[in-house]
């Protein structure tokens, strides 16, 4: 697999253009901040992986396109044998239009064949010392409204970690991964030490933090990622928290799109999106 090394101070990141736009690894004064590439062409062993156009699942592919529904098949059968899952990004290739030591620019062509809609999508990478800056963003190419949703999908070192973030609500998944209930709470979830999770919360406040005895990672998303996705499966030694723009079949839901996190992109319009890793010592 062909990278693309970013360094700055102690912060290095691999990319992984033609894997699914990817990261293969982020450290940082020698830790793995992300989970490593495990090996092999699945982009579900990457470190990290962008999600566009949407987030997550949409329910058995089906996409309302006008009066109709426009069908899209599971691109990766292994991970989702019934739904849309996670976009098209991480399953493409992306060029590398600009790059230096410390960043990077990629962007995506899609020509509408398997999304009813043609658009561009452009992530810009840029490391600092203490961390990583993730910008990603999509326009519309095409002569109709286009539903748009962003996100990134990062895995984490399971073994010690300590996952902080000020939610105050859920959509709970269904038996066919699908959010079926959405309940308030007011105590945050114990989201690494209970039964398996891979919920969608709602109404996060301040950042989110990740610890582990040497070292905690603060992540701050854009005010446009107000959902936070965490996928912790049972017997694994990774987690995942992925910021992202909106609720999981966000483009069938009967909810309006403030409360879905839907944008409806006119054509020509853009959405960009940001996320901020940022790292200290804890020892």
């Amino acid at each position: 697999m062909q990278l693309l090394e970013l360094t700055c101070g102690a912060t290095q990141l691999s990319l992984s253009p033609w894997l699914g736009g990817g990261i293969a690894a982020f450290t940082w004064r020698g830790y793995d901040v992300f989970r490593p590439h495990t090996g092999g062409s699945d982009p579900l062993a990457l470190a990290s992986f962008p999600m566009v156009p949407f987030c997550n699942r949409i329910a058995h592919g089906q996409v309302p396109v006008g009066s109709g529904t426009s069908s899209i098949p599971p691109l990766h059968k292994n991970a989702e044998p019934m739904h849309a899952l996670h976009g098209l990004g991480w399953v493409s290739p992306w060029a590398i239009t600009q790059s230096s030591t410390s960043s990077a620019i990629l962007t995506l062509h899609h020509d509408g064949a398997v999304w009813p809609w043609s658009f561009e999508a452009r992530q810009e990478i840029t490391v600092q010392s203490d961390g990583y800056s993730h910008k990603m963003g999509i326009t519309n190419l095409a002569k109709t409204p286009m539903p748009a949703g962003l996100g990134l999908h990062p895995y984490f070192p399971r073994e010690g970690a300590r996952l902080k973030a000020n939610v105050d609500g859920v959509w709970e998944n269904g038996p066919d991964r699908l959010p079926k209930l959405h309940r308030t709470f007011s105590r945050q979830p114990k989201w690494l030490t209970g039964p398996p999770v891979d919920n969608c919360y709602t109404g996060r406040r301040d950042v989110i933090e990740i610890s582990w005895p040497t070292h905690r990672l603060t992540m701050r998303p854009s005010a446009n990622l107000p959902f936070t996705h965490v996928y912790c499966p049972t017997g694994e030694d990774f987690f995942c928290v992925e910021p992202v723009s909106h609720i999981p079949d966000a483009v069938n839901s009967s909810l309006s799109h403030n409360e879905t996190g839907l944008k409806m992109l006119l054509p020509g319009e853009n959405m960009e999106i940001e996320c901020r890793f940022a790292l200290e010592e804890t020892s």
